[in-house]
């Protein structure tokens, strides 16, 4: 769609003192004591003549005349000289003008003229380093050949206020200024980031700064035109919030239009930090064994990118533009507006016409008959677009008439700006051909005072260039790309608005990227890290089996944070049985578990192992004993020991007896040393036991492995002593000494008393008696002596006898 740019703010021009009337170089003109009107002064004609009025001007001449605006109402001077419609220009080479940029002949030259240096005239106007407005004239002219002077216009008008585009931008709102280099630079920012980009232009010549001119408000008479290359439309605000909707480029391109309508254009970058890939971050070896080290990569340095690679990013690209070109009246000079491209693939080059699909011009001027435009590549190419003017720079031209481009200001130059409309000119696209040789196809433009009546050139076609884009083929896509505008004669002007290159889309892949890389790096805390917390490769040493995970960390360029976690398998330790129980020489193991399996081993050549390999084989051995034996896992050659027991078999042995009436006797199981448990029939669990009463005791001996079983017979006896009353020293038939007779006597103590009761003799050993001896041993005398035996029998019953005994010798 052809944009149409509408005039808000017009100058308003007129005669100096009334229609029709003139100055005169010489005259007092308008100093900033008494200023022109810039309502009535200048609106169309000629004003301003040379000091002859109709004849010839005088010899050796030198006079000055300045010309300022009301500043209330105007805000800056122009004056054209030309030689056509109504206007004349005749000054002798010998002679000179000069005009200068302010209120006196000391204000800065803008030029010396004549009809050798510009034959068709000259036109200047005051520039925006000039507050006053004013232009000074100085017209000498020496003894030797004069001319026949000129008829010009001066006028006055709002001309365009420059002004000067700023953005500032800050991430999720607040911060620095994220623009670097200020302005035009980039915005680095982490995906997910949202950013408030601000439009601050600063207008040093606008009504709000100077007092006078006209208003440039950023609230009020500017427009804000947000084009940003993630295709969404923004407000026509002075600030937009912009989030990324992916990990690319994108370009934040402003247009800011005034009433005039002046136009700026900035752009800055936005560059979405790439996505890392972690994919050679990690373990050397994805298994390790417990309580042993391995090596994690996961590092990046300046000149080692082990672990982490970062993919290139890519930029979303639109249009470029330039800001409004003033073309005053140039009767043959060029104006210029350039473009610079960047992002294209290094090296990138026009190959063919299609390559640069068109080239859109947003302009007015009021004359198209003097009108040459042409394109210049980066290395100096140039196609022309418009050849409507012979001779000229271009050879050849085809006059472009009476038609206008637009809807301009037609007057004589320093008005104002009209409507600018977009033409474009393209090789493959076009509809038309070339615009010079398509005049008829005009659009009838209304009078809109100061607007002008007329035809301008039909901006709804695409026109061919003068000569094929093709022949740009080589040209770099990279550099500075200028739009060349020649304005042949004078007496009208123009402005260019904002033009743009549009490049075939095959282009757009990949153009303009962009590299993160890795600021720092580095591991989290982990008390298993061994060493190289911060290096490419870090030694672990996991505590802990089972899956272990361990994070890795960097920081690109953008300040963004990313991780990945690593993590691996920590092999468990073997296990086994702690220790077993071989009965019947024999050991099924059970419970082993080991990751890759493993191998038993004992050292003791009496053990043997069915299956070495099994995790749970049978171990058996020939000889009772405890043995250790090991098992080795294939994994980590871990290696654990275990011990068997192997019992011998169990063995007892208990022995009748008898006991006396009433007393009590104690049975014992006799044992080998591996018996550790007994169970009798009367549920003692001792190894002894004491009974009082006969019969049968049953003993069960018991070991890890065996019982064995054994019984006690207990008998019945009667428990008595008997001793001789009478004992014969002398005699040989078994009578000569006193003796107790007894059965199962467990302790004993016999004493002799004579017949006073004292004791002569005593004997503790039931096998013994008395020999008729005192205790000093001799022989007693003979008679009847008395004895006292107690006795205890095994049971435990005690028993006392009392008796007396005749001793003779």
């Amino acid at each position: 769609m052809k944009k149409i740019f509408f005039l808000t703010i017009v100058s308003m021009l007129s005669l100096a003192y009334s229609f029709g009337q003139t100055v005169l170089m010489g005259d007092a003109g308008y100093p900033q004591s008494n200023p022109a009107n810039c309502n009535t002064f200048g609106v169309s004609g000629t004003n301003f003549q040379d000091p002859g009025g109709g004849a010839n001007y005088p010899a050796n001449y030198n006079d000055t005349i300045t010309f300022c605006p009301d500043l209330t109402l105007g805000t800056k001077m122009s004056i054209t000289m030309a030689i056509n419609a109504g206007f004349t220009f005749d000054v002798d080479g010998s002679d000179f003008i000069y005009v200068y940029d302010g209120p006196t002949a000391s204000s800065p030259l803008l030029g010396v003229h004549n009809s050798v240096t510009d034959p068709t005239g000259f036109t200047h106007q005051a520039t925006w380093n000039n507050p006053s407005g004013c232009l000074t004239i100085v017209f000498i002219s020496n003894g030797s050949a004069q001319g026949t002077g000129w008829d010009a216009n001066v006028q006055c008008g709002n001309q365009n206020q420059p002004f000067v585009p700023h953005l500032q931008a800050y991430v999720n709102g607040t911060g620095p200024n994220a623009i670097d280099p200020i302005d035009t630079g980039y915005i680095d920012v982490c995906f997910g980031d949202s950013i408030l980009i601000i439009a601050t232009p600063n207008f040093p010549y606008s009504l709000e700064s100077t007092g006078y001119g006209y208003s440039q408000n950023v609230n009020s008479t500017i427009d804000f035109d947000w084009i940003v290359t993630d295709g969404n439309t923004y407000p026509n605000n002075d600030s937009i919030w912009f989030t990324p909707p992916a990990r690319a480029g994108y370009l934040i391109d402003l247009k800011l239009t005034d009433d005039f309508p002046q136009v700026a254009h900035i752009m800055c970058k936005v560059r979405v930090s790439q996505l890392p890939s972690f994919a050679g971050t990690g373990p050397l070896e994805d298994t390790v064994c417990l309580g042993q080290n391995t090596n994690l990569i996961g590092g990046v340095t300046p000149t080692d990118t082990v672990g982490v690679s970062i993919p290139e990013g890519t930029f979303n690209l639109g249009g470029n533009f330039a800001g409004l070109t003033y073309l005053p009246d140039g009767s043959g000079q060029q104006y210029q507006a350039p473009i610079s491209i960047g992002g294209f693939p290094a090296g990138a080059t026009i190959s063919n016409a299609q390559d640069l699909n068109q080239v859109c011009i947003t302009m007015e001027h009021s004359y198209l008959g003097d009108l040459e435009i042409w394109l210049q590549c980066p290395n100096g190419t140039t196609v022309p677009l418009v050849n409507s003017y012979s001779p000229g720079n271009i050879p050849g031209g085809n006059s472009g008439g009476g038609t206008f481009l637009g809807h301009p200001i037609d007057d004589s130059g320093g008005g104002g700006a009209g409507e600018g409309w977009e033409y474009c000119f393209s090789s493959v696209f076009n509809d038309i051909g070339p615009m010079t040789q398509n005049l008829g196809n005009t659009v009838a433009v209304t009078s809109q005072p100061p607007l002008s009546a007329g035809n301008s050139i039909d901006p709804s076609n695409t026109y061919a260039p003068e000569t094929t884009f093709a022949s740009l083929a080589g040209c770099p896509v990279n550099g500075n790309w200028t739009i060349f505008v020649q304005d042949n004669l004078g007496i009208d002007d123009g402005y260019i608005f904002e033009w743009g290159l549009y490049f075939d889309a095959s282009f757009f892949p990949g153009m303009s990227g962009y590299q993160n890389i890795v600021m720092s790096d580095f591991w989290s805390n982990d008390p298993t890290i061994v060493s190289g917390q911060n290096d490419t490769l870090i030694v672990i040493q996991p505590n802990s089996p089972g899956n272990y995970s361990y994070q890795y960390n960097i920081v690109d360029d953008f300040g963004c944070d990313y991780d990945t976690t690593v993590t691996l398998f920590v092999q468990p330790l073997p296990t086994i049985f702690d220790t077993g129980l071989g009965c019947n020489l024999s050991y099924g193991v059970t419970g082993t578990t080991s990751y890759a399996g493993g191998v038993w081993t004992c050292a003791d050549t009496a053990i043997v192992i069915n299956t070495p390999t099994m995790e749970n084989p049978t171990i058996a051995t020939s000889t009772p004993g405890t043995y250790t034996v090991t098992y080795t896992d294939n994994a980590c050659n871990n290696a654990l020991t275990a011990e068997i027991y192997y019992p011998p078999y169990a063995w007892t042995q208990t022995f009748d007896t008898v006991i006396c009436e009433g007393a009590s006797i104690l049975l014992s199981a006799n044992v080998n040393s591996t018996v550790n448990s007994f169970v009798w029939s009367t549920g003692e669990t001792t190894p002894n036991i004491t009974v009082n009463a006969p019969g049968n005791y049953i003993v069960s001996a018991s070991n890890e492995c065996y019982t064995i079983t054994d019984t006690a017979t207990v008998g019945n006896k009667l428990c008595t002593l008997s001793a001789p009353n009478i004992v014969s020293l002398s005699s040989t038939v078994g009578n000569n000494m006193f003796f107790v007779q007894y059965d199962g006597i467990a302790e004993f103590n016999c004493a002799i008393l004579n017949r006073w009761g004292n004791v002569i003799y005593e004997y503790t050993d039931p096998a013994g008696g008395w020999d008729g001896k005192s205790g000093n041993g001799d022989i007693v005398d003979e008679g009847t002596y008395f004895y006292i035996i107690h006795a205890t029998f095994e049971g435990g019953r005690e028993i006392t006898e009392h008796g007396f005994v005749q001793l003779k010798h």
